[in-house]
């Protein structure tokens, strides 16, 4: 193999190497290719597949009421974070807000 390789060239190589019947060594020296290398893309690949895709929501009434009675929503992320805002602040700036944390 020659040349950079590419997220999905590193998925087609993996598949590849299944579908040879070759062990990983045979493969590599058949390819011209680097264990190191094949086996980098290996590990980072199954990384990528251990990401959960959904987040667990959950909805809960409010513990408190904020100073000024208006609702109020929170959201807690699994690692702790919070985000609070009140019931009519922007949609698209929520929606922007909840894909950086």
């Amino acid at each position: 193999m020659k040349g950079r390789i590419t997220l999905t060239g590193a998925a087609a190589m993996l598949e590849h190497q299944k579908s040879s019947g070759l062990s990983v060594q045979d493969f590599c020296r058949k390819e011209k290719l680097k264990l190191a290398t094949y086996y980098y893309w290996h590990q980072r690949l199954r990384k990528i597949a251990e990401v959960p895709k959904i987040i667990p929501v959950s909805i809960e009434k409010p513990k408190q009421f904020s100073v000024s009675r208006q609702e109020v929503i929170e959201l807690t992320y699994p690692n702790g974070v919070r985000l609070c805002v009140h019931a009519g602040f922007e949609l698209n700036l929520i929606r922007q807000l909840v894909t950086i944390l």
